[in-house]
């Protein structure tokens, strides 16, 4: 399969490769980036290259797609979003993201977002999308409400996160 490559207005969405390293690097590395994230904040440029590896062998698998968002004015990525946990039998994926705070609060994610769910629901044939975000991270639930999910409740303990269980908030967008 071909990995798909996906446009904006302002970025173009295709696959990571070892070159993207330094871009990811530079926000993954920040402790306030990977709060949510369930990484550690990445120590070397090898961190980054693992990550690149790890959404490229899950796209082989037949796992996922993570895209490399990269800003078409300046060539550089600005993060990843795409689907993990993908269960084609069920006809669903969950749904994941991160940005480089440099670019928070400019509609990048949403902008990204709108196409990877045309292209999910589409060309994968999913009917649910989920997403499970720490209820504290209200940027990122605005972000969802603001494309539709619905909030579905709350996992408590959900996830086991850098050494502690963590609550989850699981929205999910239906394709109707």
């Amino acid at each position: 399969m071909t990995y798909p490559v996906l446009e904006t207005e302002r970025l173009i969405l295709r696959q990571l490769t070892s070159n993207d390293a330094e871009d990811l690097f530079e926000y993954f590395s920040l402790d306030e980036v990977m709060e949510y994230y369930d990484l550690e904040t990445f120590r070397t440029l090898e961190d980054a290259q693992k990550i690149i590896r790890h959404f490229n062998t899950e796209f082989e698998k037949g796992k996922g797609f993570r895209w490399a968002l990269e800003l078409k004015s300046e060539k550089k990525v600005i993060g990843t979003c795409g689907y993990h946990n993908w269960f084609p039998d069920h006809s669903r994926a969950e749904i994941g993201y991160e940005l480089n705070p440099k670019f928070w609060r400019n509609s990048y994610m949403k902008e990204a977002i709108l196409p990877i769910l045309i292209y999910g629901f589409e060309s994968m044939r999913l009917h649910r999308v989920d997403a499970f975000i720490d209820p504290s991270n209200i940027s990122s639930e605005k972000l969802l409400q603001s494309l539709n999910f619905k909030e579905e409740g709350t996992l408590r303990d959900y996830f086991f996160e850098k050494g502690k269980f963590v609550d989850a908030k699981i929205f999910g967008l239906i394709n109707e």
